[in-house]
């Protein structure tokens, strides 16, 4: 029996698109705009509530508490739209309520839908959550090839990596390593944009890899959309979480997603 499901918000975003079809699979869905929270929902008690937060400022603490008070045994998640994240990295989010921004939502709610144990305690501090993440990632395998002009970049993204139990090698402007076998690729451009996807397809094409992460330091829905058409399987903003950077390498190997 799927999970009932209040979404909250503008479910008809551009950036929003791929997070509301996973709820709609996974979960049976209503749907609410932010100003029907301060009255009756029709429907079942929400098992999962799921914000659509656009704009900084879209849901107040006041609405937050009054909607946990209506529904005490569901599940408050928010998801962050691009024009939020500022509110995320002055670590000023939503008190009590996972924000997942909205490029890693879909695979993020997939997991959170079919395993509750992902969910921190409600009274878990953005560190705490953080430890928590840490506890239960699943050890992966395999060599990752990071494509970047800057050492310092390899060095942030290849600790993440090995993290993960994993080994990275740095792919400097005009190389090519040569592998027997690839896990995964991760491609950090200095500017992203059409100018870069010559670069990045050739990239792809000399190291084949199931997972193809491009990483950048704050999406937009246009760079996801240019970054599918070129190839890649999962965009990643910066910071990211441990726990999203797992996702992407994993979802894609477990879907058998090889480059075209």
């Amino acid at each position: 029996m799927q999970r009932s499901v209040l979404v909250v918000g503008d479910a008809e975003a551009k950036e929003f698109a791929d997070a509301v079809t996973t709820l709609r699979e996974l979960g049976e869905c209503t749907f609410a705009s932010a100003d029907q929270l301060a009255g009756a929902i029709p429907g079942e008690p929400p098992v999962w509530i799921v914000l659509l937060q656009s704009r900084i400022g879209e849901f107040t603490a006041k609405q937050v508490a009054a909607v946990r008070r209506r529904y005490p045994l569901a599940t408050v998640v928010a998801i962050s739209g691009f024009w939020t994240a500022g509110e995320l990295r002055t670590g000023q989010p939503l008190s009590g309520v996972m924000t997942i921004p909205w490029n890693v939502a879909s695979r993020r709610l997939r997991a959170l839908l079919s395993s509750p144990g992902e969910l921190p305690p409600l009274t878990a501090s953005p560190e705490e959550a953080i430890v928590r993440d840490l506890e239960k990632l699943e050890s992966l395998s395999g060599l990752v090839v990071i494509a970047t002009n800057r050492q310092s970049d390899f060095q942030y993204w290849a600790d993440a990596v090995r993290s993960l139990g994993m080994s990275a090698v740095w792919r400097a402007p005009g190389e090519h390593i040569r592998a027997a076998e690839i896990a995964a690729v991760i491609y950090l451009p200095t500017d992203w944009g059409s100018p870069a996807t010559a670069d990045a397809s050739r990239f792809l094409a000399d190291h084949p890899a199931e997972s193809r992460i491009l990483g950048i330091g704050l999406p937009r829905w246009e760079d996801q959309q240019l970054a599918d058409q070129v190839g890649f399987t999962a965009i990643l903003g910066r910071p990211f979480r441990l726990r999203d950077l797992q996702l992407a390498i994993s979802a894609a190997a477990e879907t058998g997603n090889t480059a075209s």
